[in-house]
């Protein structure tokens, strides 16, 4: 079996593992606060903001700093650091005895962790290119999954053994992946050798350091994007436990039904993600991600005026099959926009514009639910969707096979050219937005 296959299978289920671990959490995370002293809803929002913002804003600036030292000394040492941190950070959240140190912990495991973009740039930079598509489809896929059963499993042991005991269960998982990646993953291509500079460069292609590459108009659109997914996402992030409890109030399986409620999104994002990047092979990773933020936009506004838990519930199984084609095919363009060598940096570059998002999400979110009540989080996330799709169709551009081969026929005074591949993406990349880690 080739190396990049392996790595590729081993990888899937390390980050299967990993985000089952990181998102077991967060379904229960407002409620565990207010058993920490937090007294009052209002409050409760505003340490959750505090939580996820102050991860996000720690990424946001390392993320960068670590995409570019990625890119000199190697992709899985910087996945090994990511998941050694995840769990030992979840497992100091567990012994947490004040809303303050849980927040503290949580900043300090956003500055040292980000397993996503790690794994994502070891795929990315190990595949050939014909099978990059399909391979970052398989990782997001293992990736939604995760996310799907993490909440789930984790409300329902939160109800069964406690809060602190799902942070432990948490670390284990990780501990696992980190075990597993340290044992099995190798690296064949940590420093890519620099590209020879073509005779007649062409405008489509990203040359030069990160710099050069991020200036691209297409990578730029695609990183605000990817921001802007984390934004509408992470407006929601301190509101949605509560919204949940304060409509059915506070019962005994309370952190279940929050798990259920927030795991249905991620898996039918992991259903999507495979049949939405099949249909991008024959009508275009543009079109399907315009189709996607629109579609996200529309099925938020209804979340607002929800008076039943299995209401939410629908709702946000049709969400995931729209967010589930999102973040693959922005991905997959951002990847086939990037020189191999730079892939790094550029998806590290990325990941901070997704963790900016994160971090500045969460703020408005509780602001806006502060004053107008916890619905109006939801019109503000349609709000942000639509603007997405509005930039995506405006500013993205993609060559039409037509195109590729009028530019392929060489001019009767010039010297016959190589005409442009078109690279179709099978499946499709990857998240999360979500979240994120």
């Amino acid at each position: 079996m080739p190396h990049w296959k392996r790595n590729l299978i081993v990888l899937s289920f390390a980050q299967l593992v990993t985000m089952i671990g990181f998102s077991a959490f967060h379904p229960f995370v407002a409620y565990y606060m207010m058993d920490l002293g937090v007294p009052s809803y209002t409050e409760a929002m505003g340490w959750m903001a505090a939580f996820n913002s102050g991860s996000a804003i720690a990424m946001m600036i390392a993320s960068p700093i670590w995409g570019t030292l990625a890119d000199r000394h190697g992709r899985r040492m910087m996945l090994i650091r990511a998941t050694g941190a995840g769990c030992l950070f979840a497992f100091l959240m567990g012994i947490a005895q004040s809303p303050m140190q849980l927040v503290i912990v949580r900043v300090i495991q956003g500055m040292f962790s980000g397993t996503v973009a790690a794994a994502v740039t070891l795929v990315a930079t190990e595949t050939p290119e014909e099978y990059l598509g399909r391979s970052l489809g398989i990782m997001q896929t293992s990736q939604f999954v995760g996310q799907s059963i993490g909440p789930l499993l984790g409300g329902a042991a939160a109800d069964a053994l406690g809060y602190r005991n799902v942070f432990f269960m948490s670390a284990c998982l990780m501990l696992v992946s980190l075990i597993t990646i340290i044992t099995l993953v190798r690296e064949r291509a940590p420093r890519p050798a620099p590209v020879a500079k073509p005779a007649t460069p062409s405008p489509s292609r990203l040359k030069g350091g990160m710099l050069a590459a991020i200036a691209d108009r297409n990578v730029m659109v695609l990183v605000a994007t990817l921001a802007a997914n984390s934004f509408a996402i992470a407006v929601l992030s301190p509101v949605l436990s509560l919204y949940i409890r304060d409509l059915v109030g506070d019962v005994p399986n309370l952190s279940t039904i929050a798990g259920a409620v927030m795991s249905v999104a991620a898996f039918t994002s992991s259903v999507s993600a495979v049949l939405l990047g099949r249909l991008a092979d024959r009508i275009g990773q543009r079109q399907i991600l315009i189709a996607c933020v629109i579609g996200a936009a529309l099925i938020h506004v209804p979340q607002a005026l929800v008076t039943h838990p299995n209401q939410l519930l629908v709702l946000r199984g049709i969400q995931g099959i729209f967010m589930g084609g999102i973040m693959p095919t922005a991905n997959a363009l951002l990847a086939y926009a990037t020189p191999v060598a730079r892939r790094g940096a550029v998806f590290g570059f990325g990941h901070s514009a997704g963790a900016a998002g994160r971090a500045l999400g969460p703020t408005l979110g509780a602001s806006v639910s502060s004053i107008w009540g916890m619905g109006s989080a939801f019109y503000v996330t349609a709000g942000v969707f639509g603007v997405m799709a509005a930039m995506v169709a405006a500013l993205v551009r993609v060559a039409a096979p037509a195109e590729a081969e009028a530019e392929a026929e060489p001019s009767p005074a010039e010297p016959p050219a190589e005409p442009p591949v078109r690279r179709p993406v099978h499946e499709p990349v990857t998240h999360a937005e979500r979240e994120e880690e």
